[in-house]
């Protein structure tokens, strides 16, 4: 994975991006990457000040607190929304490519000091769920399983009343909301604050920073911000009040797409840590996710309700695998933080095909987070009879599903199965070559561990095996004791295949290298086989 700024970012930090512990505080200077009508542009706090100040007559503020103050006093409150209103382009400002970069990374938990809509447009348009915190209220309330919470620490424009903008306001801050204050630090004792477009010139942040600073002294959690060709005076200025810089080189690219490709970056490197660090339940599951993110897994990510999860478990998932898929859901994988859509989100990433059961709110956002990420002819879709699915949903392939405590499912089942059959036979070809193709790129594990999994979805296809309890306490090697009886091992010697499955075993769980000729044996071995059975 080619990076360019992923670089800056010391090693701890991303450890903490991985495990879900990050805090972004986004502040004005972000909006100022906004898409805008030709010749506007975003204003920065200081902008709003001077702005604001041309309308007051003869009174020269000392600076944009004062400023808007001041405007507020002589012409009250509704009009100072309304020019806050017309200033930062409410109706006309859209997100640009450093929102949709930021918002595509899964962080469960976002602040902004911004009074604009900008983020809520973005993961809106992803589609993801946000909820904005405003009010002490709402803090209670725990809907980050689906989606993200985006605490709005000074209000927006459409509550008036919370909105911090005047001296008075920052003066009764913290006396006026002190569950909101006692909530910020927390999260910054637990968490580490990556600060975003925030000049550290916002008193209530800095308040609440000197607090945990004072109680915790050098336990306090490392804060960060990440800036763009900053000159040496601004680093010594974050740096003096317990801040470190990232600073990212500007080079020929401008700010907005500095930012863009950085946080892009850091979308991957997730994508690409987080599985590796999480524990997998399902030795199957485990054997797939060892693969590079790269490479073509069987995976078939299953969303369903929890109280399905055992008709699921028992009577869909053996058809998943007697179709040469492996099944799996969230629940079988241990993330760190363990946040459940970023989880999701990096399963379905992995994950050949999706079956969605959209028969409540959180499998309707999986579902969400799976159109962004596969074609719609990999997704089934499966709804209870009598219910309705969402108008936006119309387009996608969709079963329905009988009340399976009432009715007889069969009928369902059939239909599911003749679906992964369908999909199975499409997407031969790229599985069988995918072996060889890892080889070639010189993944001589990958090469082994998709080279034995080629073979098992062939065996389980092809091998007639007595009736068993249940389809899932058929292992592979009880496939290939029958598969040699069956002669579909041709001339291969049951031995020479189980050393293939010993090798593949110390590769999942030793990370144990393979010699390019001991791989090259076992995959064209492997393919011999599955070229003699399909």
């Amino acid at each position: 994975m080619a990076t360019k700024y992923l670089q800056h970012f010391p090693k701890p930090l991303l450890d903490d991006l991985v495990a879900g512990r990050w805090l972004p505080i986004i502040g004005a200077g972000f909006s100022k990457n906004a898409v805008l009508p030709d010749g506007k542009q975003m204003p920065l706090w200081a902008d709003l000040g001077t702005g604001l100040a041309a309308e007051l007559g003869d009174y020269s503020p000392t600076g944009a607190l004062d400023a808007i103050s001041a405007f507020e006093h002589e012409f009250g409150r509704p009009k100072l929304i309304e020019r806050l209103s017309e200033a930062l382009l409410i109706s006309e400002s859209r997100p640009g490519n450093a929102h949709q970069a930021f918002c595509s990374v899964p962080f469960d938990l976002v602040c902004t000091t911004n009074f604009d809509f900008l983020l809520e447009r973005q993961y809106e348009s992803i589609p993801r769920n946000c909820t904005p915190l405003v009010d002490e209220e709402q803090l209670s309330i725990n809907v980050r399983d689906s989606g993200v919470s985006l605490l709005k620490l000074h209000g927006d424009l459409r509550h008036p009343a919370r909105l911090i903008a005047t001296e008075t306001d920052y003066d009764r801050f913290l006396d006026k909301y002190p569950m909101l204050a006692t909530y910020l630090a927390n999260l910054l004792i637990t968490r580490t604050a990556v600060l975003v477009g925030y000049s550290l010139d916002d008193p209530d942040f800095r308040q609440v920073w000197q607090v945990v600073g004072e109680r915790l002294g050098r336990s306090r959690r490392m804060a960060y911000a990440i800036a763009v060709g900053s000159k040496p005076t601004d680093v010594s200025r974050f740096d003096r009040r317990g801040v470190k810089i990232i600073n990212l080189p500007l080079g020929k690219s401008k700010y907005g797409e500095v930012l863009a490709d950085a946080f892009g970056e850091l979308r991957d490197y997730w994508q690409a840590a987080v599985i590796p660090s999480s524990q997998v339940k399902e030795e199957q599951s485990l054997r797939e996710l060892s693969l590079p993110v790269d490479a073509q897994t069987r995976l078939c990510f299953v969303a369903v309700p929890l109280s399905l999860h055992s008709f699921y478990r028992e009577r869909v998932f053996p058809l998943v695998r007697q179709h040469g898929f492996v099944p799996v859901t969230a629940d079988d994988v241990v993330t760190p933080g363990d946040t459940i859509l970023p989880k999701v989100d990096a399963l379905i990433g992995r994950a050949l095909l999706m079956i969605v059961d959209a028969s409540s709110e959180f499998t309707l956002a999986e579902f969400r987070f799976g159109i962004r990420r596969l074609p719609a002819g990999r997704i089934l879709l499966i709804g209870q009879q009598g219910t309705r699915l969402p108008s936006d949903l119309a387009g996608y392939l969709y079963i329905q599903r009988p009340d399976v405590n009432l009715e007889d499912p069969d009928t369902f089942l059939e239909a599911v199965h003749e679906w992964l059959r369908t999909a199975a036979e499409e997407l031969r070809p790229t599985l069988l070559a995918e072996p060889s193709r890892l080889l070639a790129a010189g993944e001589n594990r990958a090469a082994v561990i998709s080279a034995i999994s080629l073979l098992e979805s062939v065996l389980r296809r092809r091998v007639d095996m007595p009736a068993v309890s249940s389809p899932r306490a058929v292992t592979l090697r009880d496939l290939l004791l029958h598969a040699e009886k069956q002669g579909l091992l041709r001339d291969t010697p049951i031995k020479v295949v189980q050393d293939w499955l010993r090798v593949r075993n110390e590769v999942v769980h030793g990370l144990k290298n393979v010699p390019k000729a001991k791989a090259d044996q076992i995959v064209s071995g492997v393919e011999a086989i599955a070229q003699a059975n399909f």
